[in-house]
């Protein structure tokens, strides 16, 4: 893994090379086989994984046993920030497709940095921020077209779409 495979994701945009060799250094390299669960829905881990290859699907259960898969995620892309930034319970399963090269950084590591007045804190956080915003943005344009729609129930078709507008902004 280079400092230039990190410049590829969004959450390190603005991060100099210096700042990217600083997330190298405290950052732990993970390779995960296909089929391995990654995180598990209702359990507290903080740690946020950067997708340097392969893909991974997130999944949500009901308490009623009902499965949906809410994501699939590619190099370039990242999860695992609500349970980073807020320390709550993962809302949903991550599990690899493929085998996986992954980026993880822990909060503790992240809180030393921001202990240390970091820039490099102040910069993931920034980003992140901006991701889950751009995200929720979308959120609130799918369920208000959903809302004001003749009590129009999504299609699988209609929630496949919906999908790929929150986790790749198309």
């Amino acid at each position: 893994m280079t400092n230039n495979s990190l410049a590829q994701l969004p959450i390190f945009h603005g991060m100099s090379d210096d700042q990217r060799n600083e997330l190298l250094a405290i950052g732990h390299r993970v390779e995960v086989d296909a089929g391995e669960q990654i995180i598990t829905q209702g359990k507290l881990v903080q740690n946020l994984w950067f997708i340097l290859a392969g893909q991974c699907e997130v999944r949500r259960r009901t308490e009623a046993g009902c499965e949906i898969k809410l994501a699939t995620l590619e190099p370039n892309m990242q999860f695992g920030e609500m349970s980073f930034f807020h320390a709550a319970p993962h809302s949903a399963d991550v599990f690899a497709l493929t085998d996986m090269q992954l980026l993880r950084l822990g909060r503790d590591d992240f809180d030393t940095l921001c202990a240390a007045g970091n820039p490099v804190a102040f910069k993931l956080t920034m980003n992140s921020l901006e991701q889950l915003s751009d995200r929720l943005r979308r959120t609130d344009e799918w369920i208000t077209n959903l809302v004001c729609g003749e009590n129009h129930k999504p299609t699988p078709s209609e929630w496949a779409t919906f999908r790929e507008i929150i986790f790749r902004g198309r």
